[in-house]
């Protein structure tokens, strides 16, 4: 007897349940889709332990009658396609033939099914793959399943399942994301306690994702729209303040099939270039809408993995629509809203120690120097003659008064709306970041010459960082110039930064290349370097003391940025509070 022989079919089926059959969310997934294939436009979806005991889901589709329900529990019985054509020009959710058979192998499952012409329906019953019992029952049009007690015959792996809390919020995702893309279907999701999800028809994105994310998330969204032939690319992108420190809330449909698609979701990130901080990653929906012959979907079992002709010219897209949005929108500033016992702002009282007020740490911070005052001489700086007008940063609250600095570190201003808060330092770094980046993107950045050559000697691997670098640094207008060896001469630097020590920038600028420690997301080299100088070196740091006019000249320059929303490093400057939420704290709302 040869050593090859074919599986029963009751083991292939269990094989073919391990690839799609992860856990209660992916059957979820297939029998929702099966659902919105057959047209249905009200599903209901019943779950009892994280679906581990129980996952039923009822629809008003088309239904089936006797014949292709037998059929449809057969491996790779599909009504979606007839020949190796039809996948690429796939138009439908699920097309595989694999979930019923696969899912009916690893639990105790039943279907009742009717179609609207038939009298009667059909009722099948499946005990770990075997098909007990078929026969007519009395039941609506549409198609009601139900899978219980799932991986009782395959112990091992029900061990694997997490706890009902996690599934949960595994079947939670897949509902969320396939409720998305489908508008005008009505869901309805019961965890046996409590309806979980009740989601009306909607007339829109925005209208679906306000019912599932609430309005204060809707508030924080801009729509995006964009074409390129053959090419349709829609939906909500979040402001800044809605990243995460994961990509949990980010869904990428491509012909209205949820995908994971990682090069999308880099496309997505870089949009947000300078937006964010290292390691925040952005809130979207994201639709593209293509010829369905540019996408592979016969990649995986779950179908959840997609292959995408042209998707460099599909990230480019992407990157170029939601950086465009973001910088057109022109208000990216955080609103903080208050919570029912907190008050929105920072404590404005004065330091109070063993009940009374500390009257000598008052006079030494009213008495402190002002650091931009000395540093900044383009600021308005002296009182006298100076008037403050109102401004506005970006498209944000027109800023009346500066109110003054709290711990020597923010800036407190009144709005029209209520009042902001902004962080000196991110304020100033992203105005230096800025002012530098212009100089070193001139054709020509003008150089200063050094009265005295500056010398310097690294220890070989920096001088090797260096000496690759050199074309770079001069470019930006510096003049280095290898002197041998590991040493090397300095003999003028970019006249804005004509008051900076040459020889410490370079070392600043060889650490950071050396450790990998480049301190921004973004992309340019040049941009990488303005952002270490304008943090290291130029920039109001935390703990130093403004006078009020440094503090209307810093605001007043932040709002001529074109990003002021955000240092270099993607940290927020400021922060919106309305008055409403004030005046609700004092309970006059």
């Amino acid at each position: 007897m040869g050593k090859i022989h074919v599986l029963s079919e009751q083991v292939a089926n269990k094989i073919a349940a391990g690839e799609v059959v992860e856990r209660p969310a992916s059957i979820v997934k297939e029998l929702v889709e099966n659902s919105l294939d057959a047209g249905a436009d009200h599903i209901e979806i019943t779950i009892k332990h994280g679906g581990k005991s129980l996952i039923r889901v009822v629809d008003n589709g088309s239904g089936m009658t006797a014949e292709d329900a037998e059929l449809s529990l057969q491996r790779h019985a599909t009504s979606k396609i007839t020949d190796a054509e039809d996948l690429f020009r796939i138009g439908s959710f699920g097309f595989r033939g694999e979930a019923l058979p696969s899912i009916a192998a690893v639990s105790r499952f039943s279907m009742r099914t009717r179609t609207s012409e038939a009298a009667a329906g059909t009722l099948l019953e499946v005990d770990g793959g075997s098909l007990a019992k078929v026969k007519e029952c009395s039941c609506a049009a549409g198609t009601v399943i139900e899978v219980r007690d799932l991986f009782f015959n395959t112990p091992a792996r029900r061990k694997f399942l997490k706890q009902d809390s996690t599934e949960m919020g595994h079947i939670l995702d897949i509902v969320t994301s396939l409720a998305l893309a489908n508008l005008k279907v009505r869901f309805l999701l019961d965890t046996g306690e409590k309806n979980t999800l009740d989601l009306l028809p909607a007339e829109d994105l925005a209208m679906r994702a306000r019912a599932i994310f609430g309005d204060d998330w809707a508030e924080q969204t801009i729509e995006i729209d964009a074409e390129l032939p053959h090419i349709r690319l829609s939906g909500l992108i979040g402001k800044p303040s809605l990243a995460s420190g994961n990509r949990a809330r980010q869904f990428f449909f491509v012909n209205h099939r949820w995908v994971r698609a990682y090069g999308l979701s880099h496309g997505l990130q870089a949009g947000y270039h300078g937006f964010l901080m290292q390691h925040q990653f952005p809130t979207a929906i994201l639709f593209l809408e293509l010829n369905p012959q540019y996408v592979d979907v016969n990649v995986h079992p779950t179908k959840q993995q997609v292959r995408l002709s042209h998707e460099a010219l599909i990230k480019s897209l992407i990157e170029k629509t939601v950086g465009g949005a973001l910088r057109d929108h022109g208000d990216l500033a955080p609103s903080v809203r208050a919570s029912a016992d907190t008050f929105p702002g920072p404590r404005m009282r004065p330091e109070v120690r063993g009940g009374s007020f500390d009257f000598e740490a008052a006079k030494t911070l009213s008495e402190a120097p002002s650091r931009v005052a000395e540093a900044e001489p383009e600021m308005p700086v002296h009182g006298e003659g100076f008037t403050f007008e109102p401004l506005k940063i970006g498209r944000g609250p027109k800023i009346t008064r500066v109110l003054g600095q709290i711990h020597r570190t923010y800036i407190l201003a009144e709005t029209e709306e209520g009042y902001v808060i902004i962080d000196q330092h991110a304020a100033h770094e992203r105005v230096m970041f800025e002012e530098l980046l212009k100089n070193f993107e001139s054709e020509r950045p003008v150089s200063q010459g050094l009265l005295v050559e500056e010398a310097l000697e690294l220890h070989p691997r920096q001088a090797a960082v260096l000496t690759k670098n050199i074309p770079f640094l001069n470019k930006l207008g510096f003049e280095v110039e290898a002197f041998g060896g590991k040493a090397f001469v300095v003999r003028a630097l970019p006249a804005v930064l004509k008051d900076e020590n040459p020889v410490i920038l370079i070392k600043h600028f060889v650490d950071e290349k050396e450790a990998g420690k480049v301190q921004t997301r973004l992309k340019e080299a040049h941009e990488n370097i303005a952002a270490m100088i304008a943090c290291k070196r130029k920039s109001v740091k935390a703990s130093d003391a403004l006078t009020l006019p440094a503090m209307q000249g810093l605001l007043a320059r932040l709002g001529r940025c074109e990003n002021p929303f955000n240092c270099p490093h993607g940290r927020p400057s400021f922060f919106k509070y309305s008055l409403l939420e004030i005046e609700k704290q004092f309970k006059r709302k």
